[in-house]
């Protein structure tokens, strides 16, 4: 018996361990039933007791960023040039075309208080890969991406020295998490792709060619300097760095593509052809349709 109540006491204390509310957990329990002071008060005395808590660092840095979001609804007869989001079309008295759609601003105040509090946490745990990638984020969201490039650059410089003791959330290895960093580089080049603002396009040259340092190995990185190349008309350099990108990999048929694509571009109309021509051989119907399509319409093929 006494063995038997022994091991259910362990089993409680091991539960309440295991399944405890942690400080993270009360943060967001407040913030999300909006009780702002009571917030930021719980991060005062959790400051008192654990100064450099990296989870102290990521709530006040959300708790801000929270606090300066401001949507505003818009009614306008155009969309805004880089607006990516979602919309609603309608008509005006006139019966012209209307556009309903949604912006987050961000209080300018409010937004420094966010990023002077991960800069703190980060200068405790420079290891927090977390806190820059939020960082980098909040900079995009800002539409600031000149800033955001600078902490991209940033983090790909840390990365010689951090690369295999990079840490995430909760002090977690990013070996044991689903996030893979160089996936995450592109993403950011991706994000700055899909903006479709002329701005980015020396910044995603700039950030790729780091990555394709680092991670020669990699397809996607060469791809990624081959576009930024191309949005910034440097045919040339586009033209080596999808020329590398396939000689690493053959069966890369987006490489391929953008490749035949730079030839023609370039005047170089019989490479171009050979390159379409083994695209049009591919098992995957689309880019073998695609590839058809360019034969046709510019060979006569």
């Amino acid at each position: 018996m006494k063995k038997s109540f022994l091991i259910s006491i362990v089993l409680f204390v091991v539960f309440n361990v295991l399944f405890a509310e942690t400080n993270t957990d009360k943060f967001w329990k407040l913030l999300n039933k909006e009780k702002y002071d009571e917030a930021s008060a719980f991060l005062e005395q959790w400051e008192k007791k654990s100064k450099k808590d990296p989870e102290l660092y990521v709530c006040y840095f959300n708790m801000y960023l929270w606090n300066a979001s401001n949507e505003q609804t818009h009614v306008e007869s155009f969309l805004p040039p880089d607006f990516n989001g979602k919309y609603m079309e309608g008509q005006n008295e006139n019966g012209d075309k209307i556009y309903i759609y949604s912006i987050t601003e961000y209080d300018d105040d409010l937004s420094s208080k966010a990023f002077e509090y991960i800069d703190t946490g980060l200068s405790y745990n420079p290891k927090r890969l977390d806190m820059y990638f939020g960082k980098a984020q909040f900079y995009f969201m800002r539409k600031e991406y000149n800033k955001q490039c600078e902490v991209i650059k940033h983090i790909l410089e840390l990365n010689k020295k951090y690369k295999d003791s990079w840490l995430w959330s909760n002090n977690e290895s990013l070996k044991s998490t689903k996030v893979d960093f160089a996936s995450s580089i592109h993403e950011y080049i991706l994000k700055w792709y899909n903006t479709k603002n002329p701005s980015t396009y020396p910044l995603m040259k700039e950030i790729s060619l780091l990555y394709v340092e680092q991670y020669p190995d990699d397809v996607i990185a060469y791809n990624d300097v081959g576009i930024s190349a191309l949005f910034t008309n440097d045919l040339e350099t586009a033209k080596k760095y999808f020329q590398k990108g396939y000689e690493l990999n053959p069966s890369d048929m987006l490489l391929l593509g953008n490749l035949a694509h730079v030839y023609f571009n370039l005047g170089e109309i019989e490479t171009a052809q050979k390159y379409y021509t083994i695209m049009s051989n591919s098992e995957d119907p689309e880019n073998s349709e695609y590839a058809k399509n360019m034969l046709k319409k510019f060979f006569n093929e």
